[in-house]
């Protein structure tokens, strides 16, 4: 299970940080209007999908905001 803790942020750790994220990303302004997939693997936090820069962009600040310092991989595409 993903713990992302220790590096900052408020201390949510397994599904309530997952929740955490999930939720900040589906109300946020920015990112509401796209399908995010986050998942969450043992060395990282991954953003997949077809995503606008900007939206992937919002959407790396708010997971270094709740979990802190964590690698985030982008596996996003944008034929724009």
């Amino acid at each position: 299970m993903f713990q992302a803790s220790l590096g900052g942020g408020f201390g949510a750790q397994g599904y309530g940080l997952r929740a955490s994220i999930s939720a900040a990303v589906a109300y946020d302004e920015v990112c509401s209007r796209h399908v995010v997939d986050i998942s969450y693997e043992p060395q990282a936090i991954i953003i997949r999908g077809r995503l606008p820069p900007d939206v992937v962009r919002r959407v790396r600040t708010i997971i270094v905001e709740i979990a802190g310092a964590v690698p985030v991989w982008d596996r996003t595409f944008w034929l724009g």
